[in-house]
């Protein structure tokens, strides 16, 4: 009887699970994403996890960028980190990762990320829903400026 209550309960709490909204599921890319890269990992090409965060179609133009030859014949070149915007992450942005803004378009949920301590790093995430689950459509940096009472 026990473990037949102990499984309803188990049940019960994964059918009142709701998905995670764009906001959530951004902020939980990220925090996926930094915290690989900072072990040397590089998820558009070790595995499939980014799959869950990422649209079919964004990695698939993301997967091609890495044959051999990509780019050979025009100015294809990328400077910075394709979903952080930035060439190195910051000791600081593991731990502290945030939505700090969301807005809509016709297109997508644009949701802000703020990296580090101070969020003086900004991206924008483009979110669409696939398959029933928010996901990565493209990212964007942003021109962002915190005013905090006390700032100069």
């Amino acid at each position: 009887m026990k473990k037949l209550l102990l499984l309803l309960c188990m049940v019960s709490a994964v059918a009142n699970a709701k998905p995670l909204g764009p906001a959530e599921q951004a902020v939980k890319f990220n925090k996926w994403y930094v915290s690989q890269i900072a072990k040397d990992i590089y998820p558009i090409l070790d595995g499939n996890e980014i799959d869950k965060f990422v649209t079919a179609s964004t990695m698939k133009k993301l997967r091609h960028t890495q044959d051999p030859g990509y780019g050979e014949e025009s100015d294809v070149f990328y400077d910075a980190d394709l979903f952080l915007k930035a060439q190195d992450i910051r000791d600081d942005w593991s731990a502290n990762v945030a939505a700090i803004a969301v807005d809509s378009d016709p297109v997508c949920v644009n949701v802000y990320i703020a990296f580090g301590k101070k969020q003086e790093h900004v991206v924008v995430d483009c979110m669409v829903k696939e398959n029933g689950a928010w996901k990565v459509q493209s990212v964007t940096a942003a021109q962002y400026t915190r005013n905090v009472a006390g700032d100069k």
